[in-house]
This record gives C-alpha cells, structure tokens and sequence, in this order.
C-alpha cells in the first residue's frame, strides 16, 4: 500500500516557511525503527514531497488503531 498525500489534511502551513507533516490514522515515518513518528517539519514543499516517497509506510500501533476506529 502507498500513501496518497492530501496537502489540505495532512499539511499545517501556519508559520512562514515551515511545513508540518501529520500523518493520518495507519501511517508512520521509518526515519528511527525503535520511535514510531507520526509528525515531522519540513522547511520547504519540495523536500517533504522528495521525504515522503521513501519514509511513509503503515502502521499498526495503538494510536493508529484508535484513529481508524474513530472514522
């Protein structure tokens, strides 16, 4: 499965420069394999897009389960 980016959804774009990623409910970023991330900052569209493409993959922990079950 690969995840779709919703720029309205998944980006907050509140401060100049500074792009918040929130991942949805079953996704996490693999950046460190022992710290599950559902969140990350990017200075720049370009490279979340670039970050994005190789980082995301599913997720089965707890809050995620919790997130799905909530829709």
């Amino acid at each position: 499965m690969k995840f779709k980016l919703d720029i309205a959804r998944d980006v907050d774009t509140d401060e100049p420069g500074v792009y918040i990623m929130n991942l949805p409910g079953g996704w996490k970023f693999n950046h460190d394999p022992f710290d599950l991330c559902h969140t990350r900052a990017y200075d720049s569209m370009k490279e979340l897009r670039a970050d994005i493409k190789h980082s995301v993959e599913p997720c089965a922990c707890a809050e995620c389960k919790r997130m799905i079950s909530a829709k």
